[in-house]
């Protein structure tokens, strides 16, 4: 059988990175959870259903099955280069006539832009992305997130953090590879794009979430930081969401 073919169910026994669209993007087992943390993280910054979501790599719709019922027409836009995740996750997961409804704008480049002209965004998301890239397409990208950002928009990304201040060398895309980054260096790659940025402590079982935007006011404040934990109770995986402020 072609794994494409496997059930939901059956899917769960694959490796993350196998060709299904609940693993090709990370454990199957969590497709649920990781979409969904991306959901709180941007409802608890304040997400609204009438702004504008950039979802860049989108893939399989694992958070994008939660915004797109949620966001009011053409307010989710989605970037992924395999066209047939997207597919798989509307086939599987979403239906045909949402889609319709909901009307959900997708580019199928591999160049790393960001090619929806005279848009502006409220909120951009771009989770396990910068984990799997060298500096120079994380450069790129953040200039393109940075053009396409609303005054008062709010950035979410992820970084796997070295622990001893060390950085990736290599350059491009090395999925499923996994790079580390050490806070200076994404504090360096967001200033070339004229970006504040802020570590938060929301939760995240392999990386880190940083938000970046055009202002440091437009982000929560380090007194409110302690909000913002993302804890999952009753999921013994995510177990260590309960201890506090987590920093991968």
């Amino acid at each position: 059988m072609n794994t494409r073919d496997l059930s939901d169910h059956d899917a769960k026994q694959l490796q993350a990175g196998e060709r299904h669209y609940r693993s090709f993007v990370g454990p199957p087992n969590q497709y649920d959870l990781m979409g969904a943390m991306q959901f709180r993280l941007l409802t608890s910054l304040g997400l609204r259903e009438w702004q504008r979501v950039l979802d860049f790599g989108c893939g399989s719709l694992r958070a994008g099955r939660l915004f797109i019922p949620y966001l009011q027409a053409h307010r989710y836009f989605g970037v992924e280069p395999n066209q047939w995740l997207v597919e798989d996750a509307i086939a599987r997961q979403l239906g045909n006539e949402l889609i319709k409804l909901k009307s959900p704008i997708f580019s199928f480049n591999r160049d790393f832009t960001v090619p929806f002209e005279k848009v502006k965004f409220e909120f951009i998301l771009a989770q396990s992305i910068f984990s799997h890239t060298g500096l120079d397409l994380i450069e790129k990208v953040l200039k393109e997130f940075s053009r396409v950002l609303d005054d008062k928009g709010i950035i979410a990304v992820t970084f796997s953090p070295s622990q001893d201040g060390s950085n990736f060398s290599g350059s491009g895309w090395v999925y499923p590879k996994c790079v580390r980054y050490c806070m200076e260096a994404v504090s360096v790659v967001a200033g070339k794009a004229d970006l504040a940025f802020q570590p938060i402590p929301f939760f995240h079982p392999r990386q880190s979430w940083f938000l970046m935007s055009h202002s440091i006011d437009v982000l929560p404040s380090l007194q409110s930081l302690h909000l913002l934990t993302g804890a999952v109770f009753n999921v013994d995986e995510f177990s260590l969401s309960l201890l506090g402020p987590h920093q991968s």
